[in-house]
C-alpha cells in the first residue's frame, strides 16, 4: 500500500518474517535432504525426507518450487562443501611436494568421506556432465590455481606462460581419475595408492611445464621461496 505522503510503498513486516522463516527452513530442509543422502545413498526420495523432518510431503513442498529445484540446492550444497574444503589448500604453505600433496590430497580426502554425496552427483535423474565434480566448480578451482601458478612465475621471471591452460589440465585429470576410482567397484589401486599415483603425475606435468619455460624447481623447494607471500 502506498504511503499518501507519496514515499515510498510501505513493506509489511510479516509478509518479510515470514520469508526469512521460509528461507531458514529451506536451509534446514536441504540440509536434512543432504544428511539423508549420506546415510542411506544416492537414490534420494522427497517422501523420506518428509518423514526425517516429520512433515506431510505436501507442507514440505510448499518451500520449492518442485523436485527439480530441490535437487538443484542440494547439489550447491554439495559443491559448497567441496570448495570449502578445497579452498584453505590453496596457499604457498610448505614445500612444493607439500603443496601438491595438499591439493590432490584434500580432493580425495573429501571423496572418501563423502561418497554418497559424490555418487549422488553421477546418479542419473541428478548427473551433472559426466557424472564428476560439477564443471563450474572444477573451472573455478583451476583459475584460483593458475592465478597462484601465475604469481610463482612472475616471480621466478615468466610474466608469461600459459599456466592456465595447464591448471585446467590437471584439475581435470585429478578429477576424472578419482570419479573413475570411486564409481569403480573392482578398484585396482586402493586410496593411497591413487593418492601417490596422482600426486606424482601433478609434478611430472609441473616439471615439464616449468622446464620448458626454463625454469627447474625442486619439489623440495618452499612455494612460500618462489615466489609472493
Amino acid at each position: 500500500m502506498a504511503d499518501r505522503t507519496g514515499g515510498e510503498p510501505q513493506i509489511d513486516g510479516r509478509s518479510t518474517r515470514w520469508d526469512e522463516h521460509k528461507a531458514r527452513r529451506q536451509v534446514d530442509l536441504v540440509d536434512a535432504a543432504v544428511a539423508l543422502i549420506e546415510e542411506e545413498g544416492t537414490r534420494f526420495r522427497v517422501q523420506r525426507l518428509a518423514e526425517r523432518v516429520g512433515l506431510p510431503r505436501s507442507v514440505l513442498y510448499r518451500h520449492f518450487k518442485d523436485r527439480a529445484a530441490l535437487d538443484e540446492l542440494i547439489r550447491r550444497r554439495v559443491v559448497d562443501s567441496f570448495m570449502r574444503r578445497m579452498e584453505p589448500t590453496l596457499t604457498f604453505e610448505g614445500t612444493v611436494e607439500d603443496a601438491v600433496h595438499r591439493v590432490v590430497g584434500a580432493h580425495l580426502d573429501w571423496v572418501a568421506q563423502h561418497p554418497r554425496l559424490y555418487a549422488y552427483m553421477g546418479v542419473a535423474e541428478h548427473a551433472m556432465g559426466d557424472g564428476s565434480l560439477v564443471a563450474d566448480t572444477k573451472t573455478a578451482i583451476a583459475l584460483m590455481l593458475s592465478e597462484r601458478f601465475g604469481e610463482v612465475l612472475k616471480a621466478l621471471g615468466v610474466p608469461q606462460a600459459p599456466i592456465r591452460s595447464v591448471a585446467v589440465g590437471i584439475v581435470g585429470f585429478v578429477d576424472t581419475a578419482v570419479n573413475q576410482w570411486a564409481h569403480d567397484e573392482r578398484r585396482e589401486q586402493s586410496e593411497e595408492e591413487l593418492r601417490a599415483m596422482l600426486c606424482r603425475s601433478v609434478w611430472a606435468i609441473l616439471d615439464a611445464t616449468l622446464r620448458d619455460l626454463g625454469v627447474e624447481v625442486s619439489p623440495q623447494q618452499r612455494v612460500s621461496d618462489l615466489g609472493p607471500h
